[in-house]
């Protein structure tokens, strides 16, 4: 079963108990198989395959980080590990890879992040998805086209029902919804989103102004030519035909220059702090969509000219082509702000409750 990453509802007879993400567009489900089947799962295969070699140290809590899992399933895998005789249990070592006729060989605790483990994908990120990850991003995307329009109030019932899932998986999502900024409590501890204001919007360019140039011009050695040439060529393909962009070709041309760019950042709290500041995206999205498609003329000018500099190398004028297409967008932004905010609310999430 494949859930699209656009798709707004999730509603299965038995959720899944873990995610597998071998691509960052897609989500494929496995169902059936709690965390602690999967976890013992890999173990297992990477400790017969000799990627987790005897004497290796597994402790639970390093284990978990490794796969990005709570402990509980990790500690429970581990144990089957064990009674298999896979792994040992060592009071003072936590569990250590071999059977008892193993104990004198000699024990290391090594990084397990450095360790070339057998993972689905061949992927060194995270191995699975929680479940409030399955939905954070959907929920997210609900939130943010509607605090336009006004201020709600998020229904934690409304939420559980319509997503289908536990009281602890909601408060997570509003928890890592919380630390992004997107939501906060009122002095009655209502969830509340909104209201989305020009200041709000200054304060976001704030950042960008600082963070997406300097971003830009770490990975200007780490660019393909040939994807900025593809980049390049869209712009200019865009520019020539003098039709209003589709909302996908506009898309497109967003994310080349403001993700796909900046795609070979090392630094990912670098890069959510980037993603993070980038509301503009969803004002020109629903200004697009519900007033009117607007000449996109002055942003494909401003991008060309970004992609110009990052094609021969140069960092400084790429990020200073950043810069400057930043400022121009953040005005057609504020201006498309005040237009949407004549117009009604198009239509909310049915966990959302509008209070202005």
């Amino acid at each position: 079963m494949t859930i699209g990453a656009a798709c707004c509802y999730v509603c299965v007879e038995h959720w899944p108990d873990i995610v597998l993400r071998p691509q960052l567009d897609r989500l494929t489900v496995t169902i059936r198989k709690a965390y602690y089947q999967i976890v013992r799962e890999l173990l297992a295969s990477n400790i017969k395959a000799g990627t987790l070699p005897r004497g290796t140290r597994l402790f639970v809590a390093a284990v978990a980080d490794r796969l990005a899992v709570s402990r509980s399933p990790v500690k429970r895998a581990l144990e089957l590990l064990a009674q298999e005789g896979l792994v040992r249990q060592d009071a003072a070592l936590g569990y250590v890879v071999g059977n008892d006729a193993d104990a004198d060989t000699g024990t290391v605790r090594p990084n397990l992040h450095l360790l070339d483990l057998h993972l689905p994908g061949n992927s060194s990120e995270a191995l699975v998805v929680p479940r409030w990850e399955l939905i954070l991003g959907t929920v997210e995307r609900d939130l943010l086209h509607a605090i336009p329009f006004g201020i709600y109030q998020i229904s934690e019932t409304g939420l559980c029902d319509h997503f289908n899932v536990s009281r602890t998986v909601t408060r997570e999502v509003l928890a890592r919804l919380h630390e992004r900024g997107v939501i906060s409590k009122d002095r009655a501890s209502h969830w509340i989103a909104g209201p989305l204001s020009a200041r709000m919007l200054d304060h976001l360019h704030d950042i960008r102004q600082i963070v997406e140039p300097a971003a830009l011009g770490q990975v200007v050695g780490m660019l393909v030519p040939d994807a900025v040439k593809a980049m390049r060529a869209r712009a200019d393909r865009a520019l020539e035909s003098g039709q209003t962009l589709s909302e996908g070709e506009l898309a497109r041309i967003e994310a080349d220059l403001h993700e796909t760019c900046l795609a070979p950042l090392r630094n990912p709290r670098m890069m959510q702090v980037v993603r993070n500041s980038q509301l503009s995206f969803v004002v020109n999205q629903l200004f697009a969509t519900h007033v009117v498609r607007h000449d996109e003329t002055a942003m494909l000018l401003e991008h060309r000219l970004v992609l110009d500099h990052l094609a021969i190398g140069d960092g400084a004028g790429a990020a200073a082509a950043m810069r400057h297409h930043l400022d121009a967008d953040h005005l057609r932004t504020r201006e498309r702000l005040k237009v949407l905010a004549i117009f009604g609310d198009p239509g909310q999430a049915p966990y959302l409750v509008r209070l202005v």
